[in-house]
């Protein structure tokens, strides 16, 4: 995987999960589909809500998209991806300072 794969794949997921985390969405989907959830510690709101809980996900996501595109990786490549990718997405969410 090339480096500009690997920061289109990291960026990606920032955007998905500052999407699904923090925006509202057409229609307001994502905050209603979050308001819809149990609340509580350790519930979906709480997964939902939070970036970097969701960011896990959101790289699983992208690195299930560049597989069925046709990216082939090792499992070792895959996990490391997976995890880089989210790591990525929460330091630019940090540096732009969007969690408050």
């Amino acid at each position: 995987m090339g480096w500009l794969l690997f920061v289109s794949g990291a960026l990606a997921t920032f955007r998905l999960s500052h999407l699904v985390a923090r925006e509202r969405g057409p229609f307001s989907v994502f905050e209603r589909i979050r308001n819809a959830l149990p609340r509580g510690r350790g519930s979906a709101q709480e997964w939902l809500s939070c970036i970097f809980c969701f960011s896990l996900t959101a790289s699983a996501v992208i690195c299930a998209l560049l597989w069925t595109g046709g990216l082939r990786l090792t499992l070792q490549e895959w996990a490391v991806h997976w995890l880089g990718f989210s790591a990525v997405a929460l330091i630019v969410n940090k540096s732009l300072r969007f969690d408050k």
